[in-house]
């Protein structure tokens, strides 16, 4: 499940608990957006919910393919250090554009694009 930016499940405990046991009832995972202290997904993880934050929405905001591709080069960054980022995008001609040319460059090559729930069942593995 994806949270919605702007409209979060994080402004609620209770909510956000009622969630959370209903993901783990049926085997979803959360997505969530950065939001404080990230209360929502800890109580998520602690619950046996696969669960991770998302690093950046990239193309949310009408950006450009090159913006895409500055963000894209700073999620890498990020995951090198990290081990993992969870990048929002959405199935639009300029996103799939900046994507494939920002595949092409030699920064790319350092980061491997995964499935989400690839990281999201990384994220109950570690817990």
């Amino acid at each position: 499940m994806l949270e919605n930016p702007g409209q979060g499940l994080q402004s609620s405990r209770a909510v956000s608990d009622q969630v959370a046991g209903y993901l783990a009832d049926t085997g979803h995972g959360l997505l969530m957006q950065p939001s404080g202290l990230n209360t929502a997904q800890s109580l998520a993880l602690r619950a046996g919910v696969p669960s991770a934050t998302v690093f950046r929405d990239f193309d949310g905001s009408g950006q450009d393919p090159r913006v895409m591709r500055r963000f894209l080069d700073q999620a890498a960054f990020k995951a090198r250090q990290e081990g993992a980022v969870i990048m929002l995008g959405r199935l639009r001609a300029d996103t799939v554009s900046a994507l494939l040319l920002w595949g092409l460059q030699d920064r790319a090559g350092s980061v491997a694009l995964v499935p989400v729930s690839t990281v999201l069942r990384e994220s109950v593995a570690t817990e």
